[in-house]
This record gives C-alpha cells, sequence and structure tokens, in this order.
C-alpha cells in the first residue's frame, strides 16, 4: 500500500480544516470582545486575527470548491448546510473544550452548563434531527451561537 502523498493528506483533512477555521474564529471574536470590554487593547489585536481567520477560511473554502469536486458534504453547499456541516462540529467542539477547561479552573457549574449546551447541540443536529431539513438544523446552529456567546459573555461576580 503506497503512503498518500501531502496533497491527498490536505484534500481528505478540508473538513477539519474548514471546521477548525470557523472554530477557531468564534473563539477569537469571544476573546476579543471580552478583552475590549475589560478595555484591554489586547481584544483588539484578537478581533484582527478573527478576520484574517475569516479571510482564510473564506481562501480555501474556494479552493476546496473549485478543486476539490471529490469532497462529498462540499456538493451543494450553501448558507444553511455552512452552518450544519462546518460550522456546528466547531461549535460542539468549542462548547466541549470550554467546559473541560472550566472544570480544570475548578468552575463547574459553568462547565456542566457549556457541556450540556454541547451535548444538547449534538444530538439535535447528529441523532435526533438528522432527517431534519437543513434550514432548520442551520437556525438552531444560530441559536447555540447566541448561546455561546451569552455563556461566554456572562458577567459574572
Amino acid at each position: 500500500m503506497v503512503a498518500p502523498s501531502l496533497t491527498d493528506a490536505f484534500a481528505n483533512s478540508t473538513f477539519y480544516q474548514l471546521s477548525g477555521l470557523a472554530g477557531l474564529i468564534l473563539f477569537f471574536i469571544l476573546a476579543g470582545i471580552r478583552e475590549v470590554r475589560n478595555n484591554c487593547p489586547e481584544g483588539y489585536l484578537y478581533l484582527t486575527v478573527a478576520v484574517f481567520l475569516v479571510i482564510a477560511h473564506a481562501v480555501l473554502l474556494d479552493n476546496a470548491l473549485s478543486l476539490s469536486p471529490q469532497l462529498p458534504f462540499l456538493a451543494d453547499l450553501n448558507v444553511w448546510l455552512w452552518l450544519v456541516v462546518l460550522l456546528a462540529p466547531a461549535l460542539i467542539a468549542l462548547f466541549v473544550i470550554r467546559a473541560v477547561v472550566s472544570f480544570v479552573t475548578l468552575e463547574g457549574h459553568e462547565g456542566l452548563v457549556k457541556l450540556f449546551f454541547g451535548i444538547t447541540l449534538l444530538c439535535f443536529l447528529y441523532m435526533i434531527g438528522v432527517n431534519w431539513p437543513a434550514d432548520i438544523r442551520g437556525m438552531l446552529t444560530i441559536v447555540w451561537v447566541g448561546l455561546l456567546f451569552k455563556t461566554e459573555l456572562a458577567i459574572t461576580d
């Protein structure tokens, strides 16, 4: 068996790259907003990194759409499918990772809330709602993005 070339490895990992960039965009937007609210100038740097990642995501997505017809999840990509196929897995991972960080920093209540939202989105999109239309699943993803911002940017004493 011949080992795949570097281009084959990157072509097969396009989903992970696109979804990972979407998760990083959300993370840097959250970090930037949090720091700007606390009057820290680093927030503007985080927001600039988020803009760079948005551009990188757009370039990679355009490249994948034009050069990789063998990727079935990109065949009929629209906004709703982008939300479900690329943003939702990153959002679930972000909820779970932030829950683990909250557990490590001894903030168990916040960790449970974040873990609950992450697992609930996973169940809604990929277990219970697997046959739901893409627009309904996309709307759920938008609601969960709002919940992410609400839980992460909540002012605590």
